[in-house]
């Protein structure tokens, strides 16, 4: 019994040579879930979008307004703005029941798309204190968007979660999650992190390009 046990575990070896990785000097690594609070960014970037397309906000206009948002609730926690300064923003200078929010983020989307030495000298200081954000990203003028209370509420509610805790990374997923449910559904099913997607990379090329760029790149033809 014990010989046909052992031939039976010997030939299945090739299916489980993994345990024995050890040998070599490999680790197991462990695949971690999608952080949650990725998830949390995308469901409620997620709830912002549903209302603005249910309203009739939809498109082009739609992905474009998203982006802008999601580019001004992370910039606040990264350092990009002051800490905070966009919530402030919204939470000082627009009314509780949404109705003038869209009035102030157009003049918000102006702002942060001219260089300060181009803006009006008379401009409100809080609104002036907002640095120039230059790649274009706020060239674009958009139909004016519509809110209401609870779409004024849901885009506090995402510039309370704390953005900085997000790789930039994941901002392609992250986004595409936002746009279709079916993907926000999924995101953490199908997300791979950046630290388990660079425990592969390195080895492969990268490690190589930084060794070589450390000694080059004091060579402008070479660079």
């Amino acid at each position: 019994d014990n010989g046909s046990q052992f031939e039976f575990n010997l030939s299945e070896l090739h299916q489980n040579i993994n345990l024995f990785g050890f040998i070599a000097g490999y680790e197991t690594g462990v695949i971690q879930n999608q952080d949650p609070v990725n998830i949390k960014a995308a469901e409620l970037m997620g709830e912002l979008h549903d209302q603005m397309k249910a309203v009739g906000y939809d498109g082009h206009e739609l992905e474009v307004y998203l982006v802008r948002l999601l580019f001004c609730v992370f910039a606040e926690d990264t350092g990009i703005f002051d800490r905070q300064e966009f919530k402030n923003y919204i939470t000082q200078r627009t009314c509780n029941d949404g109705s003038d929010l869209a009035g102030h983020l157009a003049t918000l989307f102006h702002v942060l798309n001219t260089p300060e030495s181009k803006r009006l000298k008379n401009r409100d200081e809080q609104l002036a204190a907002f640095p120039y954000i230059n790649g274009k990203l706020f060239e674009e003028i958009l139909p004016p968007a519509g809110f209401d209370s609870k779409m004024r509420q849901a885009l506090l509610d995402c510039c309370s979660l704390d953005w900085s805790r997000i790789s930039p990374a994941i901002f392609g997923s992250l986004f595409q999650s936002i746009m279709d449910k079916h993907a926000r559904r999924n995101l953490g099913a199908h997300y791979t992190s950046e630290e388990n997607i660079l425990k592969a990379i390195n080895p492969l090329f990268l490690d190589e390009l930084r060794d070589e760029f450390l000694r080059i790149k004091g060579n402008k033809n070479k660079l």
